[in-house]
């Protein structure tokens, strides 16, 4: 004879089964998908690191300068899951190391390759090779610890555990109110989830609920995200901002000005482009050394966009699209893009004007310094109407400016001698280049 079951109890045997799997789903899904993007963003985060390292370690390696080293370095203090890190010379022999106090695990064995070492449980070795226009010039390790990600997972995994635990209590007592209530906000959670993995979509965000575990859930789930797009902005400031004065720096400022140039074509309008460099700051950088150098890159940024103020920008019409906006492409070079210009010749008002203001004395480490800036300048589409040749152009003008005298600002203009294509790439992005003797 056949056992018969009531209704109630099969469907509640089919909404457990249900709910079970759900829950599982969202579970795993949450865990995996939180440990999976907090591992990129800490992947991403550590090439970043290692990235801006190199870069400013490329001096220190050509001069073996150990103590520029060290304290390159040392700035590793303020990135706590940073456990290690070691720079070597091009003789494959250690520069400088830092190591974080209680740090359990080194740098991987050098191996002359670029890139992540092999699989580690609980760390993330990153191999950066430093190349210079002379061949590579040593390398650069970092060891990232990854207890901060496993410990984010695991609270994860608990809050996660204790809403499905919940879930499936309320699921055995009200099947109907739990297929309408627990089930409904479960199974959106669960398409916000798939959404976020599978479209990378950030912009979501899971409804409040008035089931405390539910609801806990969700607020789980929004907190995820929005640590996540922190991150995504803190890495969008890392890549395109200087971390010393705080403008975009030279990949910014490339993919603005073409932005600009494409706009100015289709609106046939002007667009003006300043290069500065500072007139003698080798001299104050050999004297005050990097760190006063560093204070008076800051303070002359600063004027810059002082300068820059959308009240004194009188060259342009009273209403632009954009106002100016200045940027650092490395060292002590500056830009300015000028968008919307009525007349060729303001470009050179606003040159005069920063050239001015830079002409106020400095106060660095409690000396009065005088620092003057050299300036040139291209106005699109009258001095070029592509990016590569208003770089070349207003680059070639600022060195005609510095001949002439520096403290003074030149528009481009074809009888200029000195060429700039050796400093330009094929696309028209300024090359790397050492400081210039001249200051």
């Amino acid at each position: 004879m056949r056992h018969s079951v009531s209704l109630a109890s099969l469907l509640l045997r089919i909404n457990r089964a249900a709910v079970t799997v759900a829950i599982g789903i969202v579970f795993i899904a949450i865990v995996v998908g939180s440990f999976v993007i907090g591992l990129q963003g800490l992947v991403e985060t550590a090439h970043v690191q290692a990235r801006v390292l190199a870069d400013n370690s490329t001096a220190a390696l050509h001069f073996q300068d150990k103590r520029a080293a060290l304290e390159i370095l040392g700035s590793l203090r303020h990135s706590p899951q940073v456990q290690s890190a070691e720079l070597f010379g091009a003789d494959d022999r250690s520069l400088a190391r830092y190591v974080r106090a209680g740090a359990t695990e080194l740098g991987a064995p050098f191996s002359g390759t670029e890139g992540d070492s092999g699989p580690s449980p609980f760390f993330l070795h990153v191999r950066r090779v430093i190349v210079n226009a002379d061949g590579r010039t040593g390398a650069l390790f970092l060891t990232v610890g990854l207890d901060s990600l496993y410990r984010q997972t695991a609270w994860i995994a608990v809050i996660a555990s204790i809403a499905a635990l919940a879930s499936l209590c309320v699921s055995s007592l009200l099947l109907r109110h739990l297929d309408r209530s627990v089930l409904g906000p479960l199974q959106a959670l669960n398409k916000l989830m798939a959404k976020v993995h599978g479209q990378s979509d950030f912009t979501v965000r899971a409804r409040g609920s008035h089931i405390a575990e539910i609801d806990a859930l969700g607020r789980g789930f929004n907190q995820m995200i929005e640590k996540v797009q922190d991150r995504d902005r803190q890495l969008a400031r890392l890549a395109f901002f200087d971390l010393l004065t705080g403008l975009p720096n030279r990949p910014a400022f490339l993919e603005r000005l073409e932005r600009e140039v494409q706009r100015a074509a289709r609106g046939g309008q002007r667009l003006g482009l300043l290069f500065l460099d500072l007139d003698g700051f080798k001299q104050v950088n050999d004297t005050m050394g990097h760190d006063g150098g560093d204070r008076l890159l800051v303070e002359a940024a600063e004027r810059i966009c002082e300068a820059l103020r959308p009240s004194d920008a009188t060259a342009r019409g009273a209403s632009p699209a954009c106002e100016p906006q200045s940027a650092r492409l490395g060292g002590d070079e500056f830009t300015v893009l000028v968008p919307d210009l009525r007349d060729v010749g303001d470009v050179l008002v606003v040159a005069r004007r920063i050239g001015d203001i830079m002409r106020r004395p400095f106060f660095i480490g409690g000396r009065e310094l005088t620092i003057t800036i050299s300036i040139g300048a291209a106005v699109f589409p009258e001095d070029g109407r592509d990016v590569p040749t208003l770089l070349k152009h207003a680059d070639t003008a600022m060195y005609d400016a510095k001949r002439c005298g520096r403290d003074n600002s030149r528009r481009y203009s074809a009888t200029l001698a000195k060429p700039a294509t050796e400093r330009f790439g094929t696309h028209g992005e300024p090359a790397s280049r050492t400081v210039r003797d001249a200051g």
